[in-house]
């Protein structure tokens, strides 16, 4: 059996936008049905760079501080409760679904735990994975990843991919063969956004923007994109009419966030349909608006995903039928978790940033 130390190293935010403090603190031993698990791979997303910036502090993230940041997290169990069934091995590598609940209320119960009014999630309501070992309150939130041959790499499917894969997934629903999707944003999420297209879609047309040759580059090494827009250059509007002859998207997936969404709601066809999933910009303003009810336009949200839609897409990682592991472009160590947040912020980072535990 692994010998478990007495104390591990975390890295705590004792304050907003400060360097992260990297301490000891007592490892905890698992009871009933909770499974400890030493981390192997711990995901830098921007909504930990939100949390750590204070920017969700009128919906209480954090609760409290000091605070541990990271909700994707991969690793090995190595200690159960008592009431932890044989099918959680002493071993076993993991995922840690990060968006479960602390009670089954109505959403839960009807299949939306996503959006429960009692949730469990790492980095937002309950301290993250930036730690050498993580305590999970309950061994359904793990997801087994025998068969994934880089866990370190997998770690970012607990938030980018899963995100992308619902919005995607939701986008299906309305899209017809030879339809127009623009994808707003290729950074860490929409290079999954364009290959879970490719895989759940293969019959639309991409369009994919950013303001980055870089990362449009970098998307289009992954995955196919039928047409790219560099918005710092060009209008996207008007360039989204031109490639679609006027008719405009049947989708857009936005990655970016509210401030985007004036620029690309104009871009949408008639019953097009604008998937919100970023969340930079907190407010904005559709000058448009009528738009919705001539055109039967629809603008929706979509958040992060289920337990059942995580089980999906580690199936379909663990198929090979997804590039995960060049979507990573840094493995940092502990010590550089300050500064994966600090270049998370200033658009500086292509793909996704994993703090790796060795």
């Amino acid at each position: 059996m692994t010998r478990i130390p007495p104390v591990h190293r975390v890295a705590y935010m004792h304050e907003f936008g400060a360097p992260l403090s990297i301490e000891s603190v007592p490892t905890p031993k698992p009871v009933g049905e909770q499974v400890l698990i030493k981390v192997v791979g711990a995901g830098i997303c921007h909504s930990d760079v939100h949390v750590w910036k204070g920017e969700f502090t009128e919906v209480n993230m954090p609760p409290r501080l000091p605070w541990v940041l990271s909700h994707e997290i991969t690793g090995v169990v190595v200690d159960r409760g008592e009431r932890v069934p044989d099918t959680i091995g002493i071993g076993q590598k993991v995922l840690v679904f990060a968006w479960g609940w602390t009670e089954e209320d109505e959403w839960v119960l009807r299949g939306y735990s996503n959006i429960t009014e009692k949730p469990w999630q790492p980095s937002l309501t309950d301290e993250g994975g930036l730690r050498e070992y993580f305590l999970v309150p309950h061994y359904k939130f793990l997801v087994d990843m025998e068969g994934i041959d880089d866990l370190v790499a997998a770690a970012p499917l607990a938030c980018a991919g899963l995100t992308t894969f619902r919005a995607v997934k939701k986008a299906r629903n309305v899209l017809d063969v030879d339809d127009y999707v623009v994808v707003a944003g290729l950074g860490g999420l929409g290079a999954y956004a364009v290959q879970w297209l490719r895989i759940l879609a293969p019959y639309v047309n991409i369009i994919g923007v950013d303001t980055r040759d870089e990362a449009i580059e970098f998307v289009s090494k992954i995955a196919k994109l039928d047409e790219v827009i560099n918005a710092s250059r060009e209008d996207p509007f008007v360039q989204v009419m031109i490639i679609t002859k006027g008719k405009g998207a049947k989708v857009v997936l936005d990655f970016v966030g509210p401030k985007a969404l004036p620029t690309y709601f104009l871009t949408l066809s008639k019953r097009g349909v604008y998937i919100l999933v970023g969340l930079m910009g907190m407010e904005t303003t559709i000058m448009r608006l009528p738009l919705l009810t001539y055109r039967e336009q629809t603008i929706m949200g979509s958040f992060v995903g289920t337990l059942p839609e995580q089980y999906e897409v580690v199936s379909l990682a663990k198929k090979g039928k997804i590039d995960y592991k060049s979507v990573v472009t840094r493995r940092l160590k502990l010590e550089e978790a300050t500064a994966a947040l600090e270049a998370l912020e200033k658009g500086q980072v292509l793909g996704r940033q994993v703090v790796v535990f060795e």
